[in-house]
């Protein structure tokens, strides 16, 4: 039976918060999916705590080589059979009702290719220490953040979105100047093609301020890539940012 949806995890040393990750997608009332963890190389014991999961809807795929996350997740995703891909990063953790949210708003709302959501922020020990409520509800809302306030408005770990439509804008991408901003990019190459985007008002993870996440160790590069990106889809959308705009009146 072919699932609905293909929850897709690449893991790299996170043996420290895995087995909650893992845990917190297993302990869902959904149950229409397939859970992909791919282990990119690993030399902690994230290997063994997930060979510890007797689980038949978990399938992993484990590798010494360490390939990054952009080509790992590629991987996962044509691995993938479900009508919809959830990412789902193992150090996260999502929270109930996650999937069934996504999963019933697409259903309704054909003309969206992704959705995201809202995240609390927890610390390296699990403890709440904010939230992330930032991202708007409508597509015209989220491309105007991207534009007028150079920032991204789709929180990548709460996201679910059509894996057809995923493929066909050729996966996320392998260029080495990008490589750590490979959701944005998917992001901006889509909406120049007019697939839309959402976000619900509502908390659908809990997102860990790891020390040895991508976000906190490679936040400069990050900066450089995201620029790398912003700057040609804001010349191919044919809109001025509103900063700039300002400037020549």
């Amino acid at each position: 039976m072919v699932p609905l949806v293909s929850i897709v995890t690449p893991i790299y040393n996170c043996s420290k918060f895995l087995k909650a990750s893992i845990s917190s997608v297993l302990d869902q009332d959904f149950d229409d999916y397939e859970f992909l963890i791919f282990n990119d190389g690993s030399t902690d014991l994230s290997r063994r705590i997930v060979e510890g999961f007797k689980h038949p809807r978990l399938k992993f795929y484990d590798d010494d080589k360490n390939i990054r996350i952009p080509k790992r997740r590629n991987q996962a995703i044509s691995t993938a059979i479900g009508k919809y891909i959830a990412i789902h990063d193992g150090d996260d953790i999502s929270l109930p009702g996650r999937f069934d949210t996504q999963v019933d708003f697409l259903e309704k709302n054909e003309d969206i290719f992704c959705v995201g959501g809202h995240a609390m922020k927890i610390d390296f020990g699990g403890k709440e220490t904010g939230t992330m409520d930032y991202p708007p509800p409508t597509h015209e809302e989220i491309v105007t953040e991207i534009i007028d306030k150079v920032t991204n408005p789709m929180i990548d770990p709460t996201t679910m979105f059509r894996r057809n439509t995923f493929n066909a804008l050729g996966q996320y991408t392998l260029r080495e100047d990008i490589y750590t901003v490979p959701d944005f990019d998917v992001w901006t190459r889509a909406i120049l093609k007019d697939f839309k985007f959402a976000n619900i008002q509502d908390f659908l993870i809990k997102y860990r301020d790891n020390p040895d996440g991508m976000t906190l160790k490679h936040k400069p590069e990050m900066i450089r890539a995201f620029m790398a990106v912003w700057r040609p889809f804001v010349a191919k959308s044919g809109r001025l940012p509103a900063f700039l705009a300002k400037r020549e009146k």
